[in-house]
């Protein structure tokens, strides 16, 4: 340094100023993406947030017609058991209702 002119110094701080101010743009610039992506994230968690809220009462609300089922499957059961059916007929009705319901259950997931 002890040999540079005025000028040549004067020249050297405008070039490491320059350096410096597109140093701080890309700073800046790297600073507003990652903000744009964090938006974007948050975006989209609440999104989910919602998607699974809606599933939980989606799964609430089959929960609920399963037992309901349940209840009335019970109630049949109550009914074929004062009428005159075998057991094989009240077995074989088990199984179709309860296939009905699993294909019900998957349906709605």
């Amino acid at each position: 340094m002890d040999n540079l002119s005025s000028e040549e110094i004067q020249l050297r701080a405008h070039q490491i100023t320059d350096e410096s101010l597109e140093s701080m743009r890309r700073i800046l610039g790297l600073a507003s993406e990652s903000q744009d992506v964090g938006i974007k994230t948050i975006t989209m968690l609440d999104e989910q947030g919602e998607q699974l809220n809606r599933i939980e009462e989606g799964l609430d609300q089959i929960n609920k017609d399963m037992r309901e089922a349940e209840k009335t499957l019970t109630e049949l059961h109550k009914c074929c058991g004062l009428c005159v059916c075998s057991r094989n007929r009240t077995k074989n009705f088990d199984i179709f209702f309860l296939s009905s319901l699993r294909l019900i259950f998957i349906h709605h997931v």
